[in-house]
């Protein structure tokens, strides 16, 4: 369910990029709680348009502040309306946190944790940092965060003063580009050779129990296949967020879904009904039909359209958010699940 919020405070955080506050209202406080790592899904009304999309907040959950980063995206609808338009005292529609993207911190953990992210793959990273840093005082991070320049790095000043509040607890690597950095480890992408010495010389395996990954699906599709077939890392313990993928999504030659199937859902706590065509996902049905079946990224990334099957039988398309353990207990993507069975139950868990 989505909620009007005033925008408390936006700051230019590079050239490219605003930090949004939102003032959550008292009486919110509790639907808005989160975990270092989830995301809100904003809604605005751009071009005579309902636009949503998903943006991870970049401050802890002890911090009090919800607070989420915009980087321009050329020809970015909402991105350009919220770099170029939103100010302070403006409302938008935000919906409550969410995401499986997250971590759980105990005191008493004493714990190695890498987290690798590229651009504005930063904002989780924050949350999740501020967080382990603070509540878990036996544990160390290793940051290692690659953008084309320092002038693009997005909290460049309050990393920099994280690592001298913290010492030898956050280790913090800069990687750029198209700019040279401290040494020739911290200049260039991301890639082939760098990340293998990045797991051999400054985060050892053998000394990681996490690893956390977000930014494009090229580097973290490399960095888990390196992880999981050179290094025999644990794959539980790879965590990543992708905002954007690059896999087309092609429907399977040998899909059963024939004609029209039934749906009866529950969304927001109400049970409504609809059709479905062959080759049309549950969400594209549901939103023809003209309900507010929860949305964002459209592509099997952000899972804002999660729900759990009931009766009925479906195929997913893509999938790059839920588990394998999340699947068998009947966990789905509604933008990315054709029904394959006359008729077919999912609740959507708002």
């Amino acid at each position: 369910m989505f909620h009007k919020i005033t925008i408390k405070n936006i700051n230019k955080e590079t050239p490219e990029a605003v930090s949004i506050e939102f003032d959550i209202p008292e009486n919110l406080k509790d639907e808005f709680s989160f975990k270092p790592g989830q995301f809100l899904t904003l809604k605005a009304k751009i071009q005579d348009k309902d636009v949503k999309r998903s943006y991870s907040l970049c401050s802890s959950p002890s911090s009090g502040q919800h607070k989420v980063v915009v980087k321009q995206i050329p020809n970015g609808m909402f991105s350009s309306f919220a770099n170029q338009e939103l100010k302070i005292s403006d409302t938008l529609e935000v919906n409550k946190p969410a995401g499986s993207f997250y971590i759980e911190t105990a005191p008493s953990n004493n714990k190695n944790y890498t987290l690798l992210a590229a651009g504005s793959g930063i904002t989780p990273m924050m949350s999740i940092l501020k967080t382990v840093l603070k509540e878990e005082p036996n544990s160390t991070v290793n940051l290692f965060y690659g953008n084309k320049n320092p002038e693009l790095t997005i909290f460049k000043e309050e990393l920099e003063q994280i690592k001298i509040n913290y010492g030898n607890r956050f280790n913090l690597h800069f990687v750029y580009s198209r700019s040279k950095g401290e040494s020739r480890f911290h200049t260039g992408r991301l890639e082939g050779r760098k990340l293998n010495k990045l797991f051999k010389k400054f985060a050892p395996i053998s000394h990681t129990d996490d690893i956390f990954i977000c930014g494009p699906e090229t580097l973290t599709m490399n960095v888990k296949e390196l992880l999981i077939n050179k290094f025999k890392f644990d794959p539980s313990n790879i965590h990543f967020e992708l905002f954007t993928t690059s896999t087309p999504i092609v429907p399977k030659k040998n899909s059963k879904s024939e004609g029209i199937s039934e749906v009866k859902a529950t969304i927001n706590g109400e049970v409504v009904n609809f059709s479905v065509k062959k080759n049309q996902s549950i969400l594209e049905g549901g939103l023809a039909a003209g309900f507010d079946v929860p949305f964002s990224c459209q592509g099997g990334v952000c899972g804002v359209c999660r729900c759990m099957k009931g009766n009925g039988e479906v195929e997913m398309e893509n999938n790059l958010v839920l588990s394998e353990e999340e699947i068998e207990s009947g966990a789905i993507l509604a933008c990315q699940s054709r029904v394959l069975s006359d008729h077919i139950e999912v609740i959507f868990n708002e």
